[in-house]
């Protein structure tokens, strides 16, 4: 959201006297919670900064937004110059500004501005003192400078939102072009550009039918989208449905499910709307556009979902657009945890207050699934669950069936990866017909692979009881079970990775632990601890320097050779 990095509002509704918001801000920003905690409540803090419109809003002078950003050279330099000095800053003003040039800096914005206040001051600066930034809020620079970030960036965006509550349904022709948030006039608009000459009809024609097409696979095909008359009259007034053309033939919109009516109104804001700009040359402008969309999983089956999750997602990146989307669905949590560009925020009650959490450790991710209400279906629908231990196992192993299947499979498509957490595993079960309250893997789907740390720390030590019942129990139902066959999936790392990435040229032991290796071999110092501390980050970095010759270690290349194939037989593919 042009360079915006954070966004936090205060004392507003029933949001209390504590920021709650975004820390952090991608192109995909999802919020996660239960239905009516709040959700939509928090993106007004959206809207209330890209529009200065205050009306409708029951705000108060209590209000508080607190937004930052990483102000960049030209910004320093238009409000600390370098032709002048004194002040409250004392020295040359551009010698004292350039410090802060790329760097974080927060501001608090008061929407409806009290009497005798500043409506925009400094807030927060890391690094430096809190006393110091109280003298800091004296220096006007200061506030000039949020206030020309706000004016030539963020006020210029374009929000496009659509709600909860929506539809799309057949409407009286009109030359109007707008589409509200309940998806009043999405039919005109589509209309319009199949039908109006100087519009560019191709739009809806191959982007949105190769997009609905992308999304519905493989549960349906669409052939055409056609905008149709329904009833004529003698004036203008005629009556237009969306109609989908499929093998069967024409279907009209109005006896289509609620959940396609969702994917169809998400490509018009996505590939329509956008193009609505008072320069009439019809090209979006999508860097410049946030986009809001809330609770789009309603009535959605979740392979569906995940592919309309997925489609979002690439559509953010290759964009480099803004998406915030507002979820009760489990099936993000799994989809994007550790993915670059993207933000998984945690709304919930503690306390008797909303509070946020946007920096979700793997136990947090457990918590949501559990405070949501894990659904079966979601793990059900899978053609193929890995279950692993936490986010990094899910990272590397990813990686390697990239590697080995020659990008052929992939996540979410063709399997999943979820999460069972080592200290759970106890309480894990691959037996079909066991009556007590365990974790019954192979009643939520049969096509199940388990992958467990060995935790031996040399070649005498004998894996414990539970992972050998564990793998016991999974081999009766012709499943498999992974036990690796160093200390942990660190083990599997090879010397060309650890080479590359913290410049150690040497083979990580079969029983060694990461750290240890890490801290007596790196000229770093700690980096073995900063690596346990930091595992989904340092992962990520690690698997995008692997290539195919990094799996030739231990038995990695078996496993991961098993697996492939085995997904493989499971979806069909020879």
């Amino acid at each position: 959201m042009n360079r915006l990095e954070s966004l936090r509002i205060k004392n507003y509704k029933h949001i209390g006297d504590s920021y709650i918001g975004f820390d952090k801000l991608e192109n995909l920003n999802i919020l996660v919670g239960q239905n009516n905690i709040g959700k939509s409540t928090l993106l007004q803090s959206i809207e209330m900064l890209i529009s200065e419109d205050v009306t409708n809003r029951e705000l108060s002078t209590d209000t508080m937004l607190e937004f930052g950003f990483c102000p960049t050279e030209t910004e320093i330099k238009n409000v600390f110059r370098e032709d002048t000095s004194g002040g409250e800053i004392g020295i040359n003003h551009f010698t004292f500004g350039a410090k802060y040039i790329n760097e974080y800096i927060s501001f608090e914005y008061q929407p409806i501005k009290a009497i005798g206040k500043e409506q925009i001051t400094l807030s927060n600066i890391p690094g430096i003192p809190q006393t110091q930034i109280t003298s800091y809020k004296r220096i006007d620079n200061f506030n000039y400078l949020a206030n020309n970030y706000l004016n030539n960036n963020i006020r210029r965006l374009k929000l496009i939102k659509l709600s909860a509550d929506r539809n799309l349904v057949p409407e009286i022709q009109n030359s109007n072009r707008t589409v509200s948030e309940d998806g009043t006039g999405a039919t005109n608009l589509l209309r319009q550009y199949l039908n109006v000459a100087n519009l560019p009809n191709e739009v809806v024609e191959n982007d949105i039918l190769n997009a609905l097409n992308q999304i519905m696979k493989p549960e349906t095909h669409f052939e055409r989208i056609m905008c149709q008359e329904i009833e004529t009259t003698d004036g203008p007034n005629s009556k237009w449905e969306v109609q989908l053309v499929n093998e069967n033939g024409k279907i009209p919109i109005s006896n289509s499910g609620s959940g396609l009516k969702t994917i169809l109104l998400v490509l018009i804001k996505l590939f329509l709307e956008t193009r609505e700009t008072t320069n009439y040359n019809f090209e979006p402008l999508l860097t410049n556009t946030v986009f809001i969309f809330e609770e789009l999983e309603n009535n959605l089956h979740p392979a569906i979902q995940r592919n309309l999750f997925e489609f979002l997602y690439q559509w953010a990146k290759e964009n480099n657009s803004q998406i915030f989307l507002t979820t009760h669905s489990t099936v993000p949590i799994n989809m994007f945890s550790g993915r670059d560009n993207v933000t998984l925020t945690h709304i919930k009650k503690e306390n008797n207050q909303i509070i946020t959490n946007s920096a979700l450790s793997f136990i947090e991710n457990e918590y949501i699934l559990m405070s949501l209400g894990v659904r079966a279906s979601d793990i059900l629908q899978s053609n193929a669950v890995i279950w692993v231990e936490g986010p990094s196992d899910r990272i590397y192993i990813n990686k390697w069936i990239e590697l080995y299947s020659k990008g052929t499979l992939k996540e979410n498509i063709h399997y999943q990866i979820l999460f069972y957490g080592g200290r759970l595993l106890s309480h894990l079960t691959g037996k079909v017909d066991e009556s007590n309250e365990l974790i019954q893997l192979f009643r939520a789907n049969l096509h199940s692979i388990i992958v467990i740390d060995s935790d031996k720390t040399d070649s005498k030590k004998r894996i414990n009881q539970t992972k050998l019942r564990i793998k016991k129990e999974f081999m009766q139902n012709q499943a498999i079970v992974w036990i690796t066959q160093g200390k942990e999936i660190e083990n599997y790392l090879s010397r060309n990775i650890f080479n590359k990435v913290y410049k150690v040229n040497k083979q990580i032991g079969q029983y060694e632990k990461i750290d240890d290796f890490l801290n007596e071999n790196s000229r770093k110092k700690n980096i073995g601890k900063y690596y346990v501390t930091n595992k989904a980050s340092e992962s990520i970095s690690i698997a995008k320097e692997m290539t195919r010759e990094d799996i030739n270690i231990l038995d990695l290349e078996t496993q991961i050779s098993t697996i492939v194939k085995q997904i493989k037989i499971w979806n069909g593919i020879q």
